[in-house]
């Protein structure tokens, strides 16, 4: 009696004998099913390649691949299904394939990974530029730390100084795995912090596992850095109405702005406006590339026509007056402003050629101007660094102006003004690498 492919997803012992050409074209045969076998198979080949290894070895990459995912129960049932695994892991705060968040995105010079000790707990500290992170170093959860004074390094014990390093051993992983380090030892096993610019694992090794496993040429890295033969996973993005975790999440819960009632600006009359501004929040600091965007504080939110620089009636279109305006942001290509009754955002270019001196919409609400600029924060790691699955840069910019369209249709049309104003901020993704070139 054959066996299904998708009973073979379904039962981890099963698919780790499986013949994996089989199991992907079966995949490719059949619709894009939310099924977690398949997934978890997809994300190990998009995450460590198409390389024919021992099923040891596959089963490693499967339960990385489930516990990146979030599917905890289908890792238990890879671990029991084969105890040989020459390293498993404990927790993976990691950016699947296909997958685009704010957070991790571990991108060029702007984060540091460190290990610190909060009362009496070891912690794994990653600081990029929205501000710091705490991770519970036995689990991956995030812990929160009121007094950051009382936080204080951890030095690696000897035990793990002693300990073999991952890369001693012959294994097929991507290039991350060869530094990771090794931080705890305790009966026998050793705990390795694997970096990678998609996030931070921690994998756990077996000495009586490992007993008989081959040594001495080191991990092989070149199955991560082609596209396997299969099915790429599904692409997945956030759904559902914008939360002020979410906002928080995105931008660095320091770099966020909420206005109580009291503080909300008098002139503005637009409901959902000030729903907006107190409940989900603002980035009161944003940045991209070259592009930098400040939120004003609340006092300096102001009718045009009353702040300092008042805005010039010419370059309106017909119909509005700045009198219909409040002061909400700047930027280097010009200055925010929100209308008090619609609750559209606009912006008074600065640019250069057809947009100069005139005042564009930039968003219909606040609720799709956050959105965008929390977007090009998702995008930011798969467009800086792509797994061969996502292929390129310019296809996941493709991906990200997808979104944007379902979000905002015309708003990002590169001929519209508005277009033309946004290809501004998100350009620090789409066209320059992470470092800005």
């Amino acid at each position: 009696m054959s066996i299904e492919p998708d009973d073979v997803l379904a039962d981890p012992a099963r698919l780790l004998t499986a013949d994996r050409t089989a199991v992907r074209d079966r995949i490719a045969a059949t619709a894009d099913a939310d099924d977690v076998g398949r997934e978890v198979f997809l994300q190990a080949e998009a995450i460590f390649g198409g390389a024919d290894v021992a099923p040891a070895e596959f089963a490693s990459w499967l339960h990385f691949a489930a516990m990146a995912t979030g599917h905890e129960e289908y890792a238990e049932g890879i671990a029991k299904a084969d105890p040989g695994m020459p390293w498993r892991t404990v927790w993976a705060w990691w950016r699947p394939a296909n997958r685009f968040t704010a957070h991790p995105s571990l991108n060029g010079d702007y984060y540091q990974v460190r290990r610190r000790l909060h009362e009496g707990r070891a912690l794994v500290e990653v600081v990029d530029w929205r501000g710091p992170l705490w991770l519970d170093a036995e689990n991956g959860r995030r812990v929160a730390v009121e007094d950051e004074q009382a936080l204080s390094d951890v030095d690696l014990p000897r035990a793990a100084l002693d300990a073999p390093a991952l890369y001693e051993w012959v294994l097929t992983a991507p290039e991350g795995w060869e530094g990771a380090v090794a931080f705890a030892v305790e009966g026998g096993r050793t705990r390795h912090l694997v970096q990678s610019p998609h996030g931070i694992a921690v994998v756990e090794t077996d000495a009586d596992v490992l007993r008989d496993w081959p040594r001495g040429k080191g991990i092989d890295s070149t199955s991560s850095e082609e596209p396997p033969p299969g099915p790429a996973p599904a692409t997945r993005r956030p759904t559902g109405p914008l939360t002020a975790a979410r906002v928080d999440d995105a931008f660095g819960e320091r770099h966020v702005l909420r206005l109580a009632e009291d503080d909300l600006p008098a002139a503005l009359e637009h409901q959902g406006s000030r729903r907006h501004l107190r409940e989900i929040g603002l980035p009161a600091w944003w940045l991209c590339g070259m592009a930098e965007y400040e939120t004003l504080p609340p006092a300096a939110m102001l009718p045009s026509t009353d702040g300092d620089g008042d805005l010039p009636e010419d370059g309106l279109p017909d119909g509005m007056s700045s009198a219909g305006l409040i002061t909400l942001g700047t930027c280097e290509y010009g200055e925010l402003y929100l209308h008090r009754h619609a609750g559209t955002v606009h912006i008074r270019s600065g640019l250069e050629g057809p947009t100069e001196g005139t005042l564009v919409e930039l968003a219909p609400d606040l609720d799709v101007f956050t959105r965008a600029l929390e977007a090009i924060y998702r995008y930011g790691n798969a467009c800086w660094h792509p797994y061969p699955v996502e292929e390129d840069q310019d296809e996941v910019a493709r991906v990200f102006l997808d979104e944007m369209e379902e979000l905002a249709p015309g708003l990002f049309d590169p001929e519209a003004p508005s277009g033309i104003l946004w290809s501004w901020l998100y350009a620090g993704i789409t066209e320059v690498g992470v470092d800005g070139y």
